[in-house]
Formats: C-alpha cells, structure tokens, sequence
C-alpha cells in the first residue's frame, strides 16, 4: 500500500499539481507517516493500537508501514499498554503504543509505571486535538504531558502540522532526542545520586517509556484531507543522522571499573579477616533478584568461575537451563553455577540463617522472600558489589552499601572482567576463590531441604500450595509469566532447579497485579511458542479486558488462575484477624470463569484433582490458543498447607 510520502518521492505521474501540491495528498497523514518511519529508524517493530477518531490516522500508518507489525488492537488502553509492556519484555527491542486524546492517556499509567521501575523501552503516542484548543473548554482533551511526566524518560510535545519544511525539521528533531533517550535514557543534570526518601528520577540514564504528544487537525477524525506541499513532504523524507542513528550502541561502563570495585572491596575484606589468608578461600554469595538486568549466561558464568552459591528468586530466571546445577549434583561434588532455593535453607528450621558471607554480589531488583531478607538484613555490613542499571545511592537491604562499589549498566565484558578479577583472589594454585566448605554446606543443605520440601507437598491433600507446585512443574511451555502477591511466592517456594530451558517473565518493577493476562498476551505475541502464565482470581478479574485479545492468540497459551476466593495473600497478614476482614480486605468474588471463557471463544478446564490437573496442562501445552484452567482450590488452603509446609522443614 503506497503512502503520501511514497507517492512525493517516488515522481509518479499525476500526482502533483503544477502548484508543487500533492495530489489527494493530507498534511495529518504525512506527519504521522513521518513520526513511524523515524520509529522504524529507532529500532521499533512491534506496534499495539488503541484507536479513536484522534488516533486514526496514526492507526492507518502503522497498518501500512512495511516494516512495523500492528501486534494487536485494543479497545481497553489500560489492557493494551500492559499488552505493548509483554511485547516489549520478551522481544528485547522497543514498542510503539497510539492512544487517541482525553481520558485514554488516564488508562496507560499502570503500565508506564512498571515500565519506568523496571527500564522497559516504550514509546506511548498519545494523539491530542490542536494546541489552540487547550483550555478553550473543547471536549475530549485532557493534560497529556503532565499525566506522564513522572514516568517517562523524555517527552516530546510536538507543534501542530504545519505545511513547511521547516516545520517538519523542527518536529523531527524534537522526535529523534525522545527516541534516543528511549534507547539510551538521559544524564543525571545534577551529576548527583537521590536522597534516600526520595523515588528515583524518570530522567536517567537507562533505557525505559517515552512520551510523544501529536496535535492533529480534524473536526471529526485525523484523517480528513489538508492540502500538503511537496517541499514539506520531501523535507519528512531527508537524511538525518540523529534519528536514523537514534539506536546507538549504550556507553557500557568500562572493564577496568570492575576491576577497580573487586580491589576496593577485597580491601575491606581483608581487613575483616586480619590476619587470615586467603589460601582456604572465600565464603561469597551471589543474590538475584527479579529482573536481573544482565545476560543470564554472564551470571552464569561468574557464578561457574567464582564457585559462589547463588540464591536465585524464581523471578530471575536462573533456575532452569543446562548452566543451572541443582544442590543435589553439586552436593555429589559437581562444578558449576550452583543454584539455591533460599526457602530450602531459610525456611522451617532456617539451617542456614547464621551463615556468615564474607563478600556478596548482587543482581536484580530486591528478592521477593522474606526470608530472604531477613537473611539479608543481618548481613548488612558485609561488603557487597551490587549490579544495577544505573548508579544508585543506597540499598535497604545493603544498609552500608558504598555507593562507589555500584556497577552501573555492565557490558558482558565487564562482567567477564569483574569474574576474572574476583578469581584472580584464590592463591596459586587454586582455580576459584570460593572456600570448598562454604560451597558444601550450602549445597548439602540446599539439597536436604529441597527433598524434604518435596515430600511433603507430595503428601499433601488437594489445596492451593499442593496444586501450585504442580503446575509449575508442568512440561511443554518455553516461557512462563509468575503473577504478582501469592503465584510470585508460591514460585520462589517450588519452582525447582531444571536442566530444561524455561524463560521466566514477571512485572516486579512496582509489582501491581493489574495488566498480568495483558502482559502474558504481548510475550506470546512476541515469542510465538507455548506459554505458561500463573495468576489468582483477583488478578484475572482486574484485568478481564484482557480476555477480548486472548481470543486473538494462535499459540499455545495456558492460562492457569488459581481460584481460591479473592485475596488470599492477605491471610497470611495481621490484618486477617480483624472482624471485618472478609468484606473489605479479601473480598471474594463469585466468579464463573467458565462463562467468562465461553463468553470470549476460550478453552477451558475446571479442575480439582491433580490427575485433572496434569491433564488439563498437558492439552493446554498442545492446544493453539488460550486455555483457561481453572484450579478450584479451598479458600484457605494456601494459608493451612504453607504452615504445613513450614513445619515440615522445621521439624525435618
């Protein structure tokens, strides 16, 4: 399908006037052709519309630019913003979302603020009425620009179109500096870290959501015909390096920094040891968080060479993978990156919680288990090296964290460096700088707790705890997305060490259960292969919007709601004592996830046994299409076997 600025640059006959005016042409659809051409040039493939009069002919430009895919349509801007967050998660590369004006823009800051916390590159483009018409009492508009200020690296409020070239220049470059801090974030102005009570600024320098306002004429929708020069559309079609180079390679910080942390940090090691050498090495721990921030393979690989324990969140995605070595195999004396469920050694009888670390390294955002942090906090004099997007200020678990000791946005080199320079610790002729008995003890322990762990869910009756384990030992999905409150820390309790590859995506960057089956439906669309998403109730019914999309995956794509009667992470609270908590605090539903299935053209399975369970995965693994199994649980039974459980280990 040709477009205006095809028809202008290509010389067609017929198609100008001898005025220098292109024929049929519309100056709304050569503006917004422009703006998603400098998109493409910027790295963006993957488009979700939310359509409305303003929007259309933004909308139109998607549709027919060669290189972008229009990956979905939503009616629900709240839903297509979580749907553009999974799609730009699991594809790695930035994701265009269109809104029309007014309330629309309300809808999307769920998203944007997940976005934001957890440096996702998005690019929202609201389409606003002219700027004349603000503050004049028009219909249909709201303030755009101040309801994403907070949340987004850079906006760009571009001027009405205007038949100039001069006009487009002055737009595009406007255009190509929000592009770039997408892809590259914005310097620190101050050159200064945050207070410690105050939120970390939007405007930093790491990738994450931008925000570009497009006025657009139109008394009834954006594409109504305005005549348009072909000087200005040829002026849309000129070279320019600062848009098309708008994807540039990210400053890495350089190798000799980590370097300089390890030497900086073994100092104040050493000096905790005194007089103790180093020949019988070192009792060092790796801690990652969700979301990483980091090739999984680098973790990996420090934590082969170093021979550091790794407490891995299930969020991580380091539980699963050839590189990933189960306590059992490194109990038995096997090499490699040894992964540790921290339940396994901080649960029940806390074999582990006076095991003092001497150096810890950590990864992600903060780990999800509490006890986990309570570990944490009692190691919070330990010199730590803490891997992050960017430099940051302090750490509440880390309470001494120097902020110097902080390496902000590695390369793999970098981190190739930071392994190699913590080896070089071991005294010839040892090969890596962990201490062998340190090593043991966390794998002999790790190992007897798994097993014990396991046993017991195997004995347990039907309930929550008993059928979540399962589902997350189900073959046959590529990827899995752990919702937030009560999947997440059913996940980091039994979501064991596997030699099988399975990527891990959640949305812990400010950890909401809105938008969950969105942003499960934009990582299908991006990866195209069998996936597996855990929720509650409470989240499916927040996000039931969702379900209109879902009709429209072709790929295997189980959704698996844990039915247990509203929010049941709360009893585990004080709160749960009160006599009112069952009506305002858990608030359950009566919900027939059946007829919401029905309703929507779904798949779906009931179950309440674990044979129906096995076999409602198994064909949801094969079926193409969403499947909703529907896991009918007691509504306390969480809350009872998790005791269980924590008395199992206890007295094991």
């Amino acid at each position: 399908m040709a477009t205006i600025l095809d028809v202008a640059t290509t010389g067609s006959s017929g198609l100008r006037s001898a005025a220098g005016v292109v024929e049929g042409g519309s100056l709304n659809a050569v503006w917004v052709e422009c703006i998603v051409e400098m998109l493409s040039a910027a790295g963006v493939r993957h488009a979700v519309l939310c359509p409305g009069g303003r929007a259309s002919a933004m909308c139109l430009a998607f549709d027919a630019h060669p290189r972008m895919a229009v990956e979905m349509v939503c009616t629900d801007e709240r839903s297509g913003a979580f749907v553009a967050l999974g799609l730009a998660k699991a594809s790695g590369s930035p994701v265009a979302l269109v809104t029309t004006s007014g309330s629309a823009i309300a809808n999307v800051l769920p998203a944007l603020t997940e976005a934001d916390a957890a440096d996702v590159p998005l690019v929202v483009l609201t389409c606003d009425r002219p700027r004349a018409l603000r503050g004049a009492g028009f219909g249909q508009m709201a303030d755009h620009l101040g309801a994403t200020r907070a949340f987004v690296r850079a906006q760009a409020d571009l001027a009405d179109p205007v038949d100039s070239a001069h006009a487009m220049s002055q737009a595009r470059g406007a255009l190509a500096v929000a592009l770039a801090a997408m892809v590259e974030g914005v310097a620190d102005r101050e050159g200064t870290l945050s207070r410690a009570d105050a939120h970390p600024p939007a405007r930093r320098p790491t990738r994450g959501p931008v925000h570009v306002n497009v006025p657009l004429a139109g008394v009834y929708d954006a594409v109504e015909t305005q005549p348009v020069s072909v000087e200005t559309v040829r002026a849309a079609r000129a070279p320019m390096a600062s848009c098309e180079t708008a994807v540039s390679s990210q400053a890495h910080t350089p190798d000799t920094r980590a370097v300089q942390i390890v030497e900086r940090i073994m100092a104040r090691v050493c000096a905790k040891r005194g007089a103790r050498p180093l020949d019988d090495g070192l009792d060092g721990l790796i801690v990652v968080g969700p979301e990483p921030g980091v090739p999984l393979d680098a973790i990996f690989a420090l934590a082969a060479a170093t021979g550091f324990p790794v407490l891995a969140d299930a969020g991580s995605g380091l539980r699963s993978g050839p590189a990933a070595l189960a306590p059992q195999a490194a109990s038995r004396g096997a090499a490699g990156a040894l992964i540790v469920n921290a339940f396994d050694v901080f649960g029940g009888a806390a074999r582990l919680a006076a095991a003092r670390a001497e150096l810890i390294v950590r990864f992600g955002l903060a780990p999800v288990m509490p006890v986990l942090h309570a570990y944490l906090e009692t190691q919070a004099d330990v010199p730590t090296i803490k891997i992050a997007p960017c430099s940051v200020a302090h750490d509440y678990l880390h309470q001494a964290l120097d902020p110097r000791d902080v390496l902000a946005a590695p390369s793999v080199g970098a981190l190739c460096k930071l392994a190699e320079a913590l080896c070089r610790i071991a005294p010839p002729p040892r090969a890596t700088p962990v201490a062998f008995s340190w090593r043991d003890r966390w794998a002999s322990v790790a190992s007897y707790g798994a097993r014990e762990r396991r046993a017991c869910v195997a004995s347990l009756e039907w309930g929550e705890v008993a059928a979540v384990h399962r589902v997350l030992a189900a073959p046959g999905f590529a990827f899995v997305h752990l919702g937030n409150s009560m999947s997440m820390r059913h996940a980091d309790i039994g979501y064991d060490v596997r030699a099988i590859r399975q990527d891990v995506y959640v949305n812990r960057g400010v950890s909401g259960i809105d938008g969950t089956l969105s942003t499960f439906i934009g990582e299908a669309l991006a990866r195209r292969d069998a996936g597996l998403l855990l929720l509650g109730d409470q989240a499916l019914v927040h996000d039931l919007a969702a379900l209109a999309s879902a009709q429209r995956l072709s790929t295997p794509a189980c959704v698996c709601v844990i039915d247990n009667g509203g929010g049941a992470i709360f009893d585990f609270l004080p709160i749960a004592q009160a006599p009112a908590y069952r009506r305002t605090i858990r608030n359950p539903y009566r919900l027939d996830i059946g007829a919401l299935a029905q309703a929507f053209g779904l798949a779906h399975r009931r179950v309440e046994t674990r044979d129906a369970l096995d076999h409602a995965l198994a064909e949801a693994a094969a079926h193409a299409g969403v499947t909703l199994v529907e896991v009918a649980v007691e509504p306390h039974s969480g809350a009872m076997q998790m005791h269980q459980l924590a008395q199992a280990l206890g007295a094991a």
